[in-house]
């Protein structure tokens, strides 16, 4: 269980002559790979019945302010509908640069909808790139695209009232991955926080966004002190 295996089990990076379609396959499956791992890596730091599980249905519809919208990594129930939730982006082949503004839009419009309709709700954002895409740097570009996005995406970083703008995240993550490749590179995963531009080792990211939660539910928290629940 871990960021890495999603990695590995979606099989080699595809080569730079491959169709469009095969890019865009690798892209998606890496995206529900990674939301599968991450519902795990919160199930683990005991929020239980995060989804997706392992071999069930993907993302999950919610009613949000500006209208439905799709989700990809939920904590939710009956009483209090949506309470956490990850979107996972990730840009995985070049060039890396061309989406990055459409996707910060649809990150922000994203925050927007589920915290006009769930204001207390915890609303993280996991966006991830391959190694690559911090090594596209140009005479004219000094800074690389992995770069650029982490500068972009602190901006809508760190929520921490209910009250405050709605568009921010309460936290977002950046993953750079190497892949796996026809030469046999190992994959290797690092995450960073990018309101820090710190690296984050993935045992304290879940663990960061289980206390983010708890910040947000301090009943939760002390009911489990109260009552804990049963082995």
């Amino acid at each position: 269980m871990s960021l890495l295996d999603a990695v590995t089990t979606i099989g080699p990076y595809p080569p730079a002559d491959a169709a469009q379609a095969e890019k865009k396959r690798y892209s998606e499956r890496l995206s529900a790979a990674l939301a599968q791992e991450v519902a795990a890596g919160l199930r683990a730091a005991g929020l239980p019945g995060v989804r997706p599980l392992r071999g069930g249905p993907g993302e999950r519809a919610f009613q949000g302010g500006l209208g439905p919208k799709k989700v990809d990594v939920t904590y939710s129930d009956e009483q209090h509908g949506l309470k956490l939730a990850v979107s996972v982006k990730s840009i995985s082949v070049p060039p890396f640069g061309k989406n990055l503004k459409n996707r910060f839009a649809d990150l922000c419009t994203e925050a927007i909808t589920l915290h006009m309709r769930f204001p207390y709700s915890v609303i993280c954002a996991l966006f991830a790139f391959p190694v690559f895409a911090d090594q596209d740097t140009t005479p004219l570009r000094q800074s690389s695209t992995f770069r650029r996005a982490m500068k972009l995406l602190a901006t809508i970083s760190g929520r921490r009232d209910y009250t405050d703008p709605g568009e921010k995240f309460e936290h977002v993550a950046l993953m750079l991955f190497q892949p796996l490749d026809a030469a046999g590179t190992p994959p290797t995963v690092k995450l960073f926080d990018a309101t820090l531009g710190a690296e984050l080792a993935e045992p304290a990211y879940f663990t960061l966004l289980r206390e983010l939660f708890d910040r947000r539910n301090p009943h939760v928290a002390l009911d489990e002190q109260l009552d804990p629940p049963e082995n």
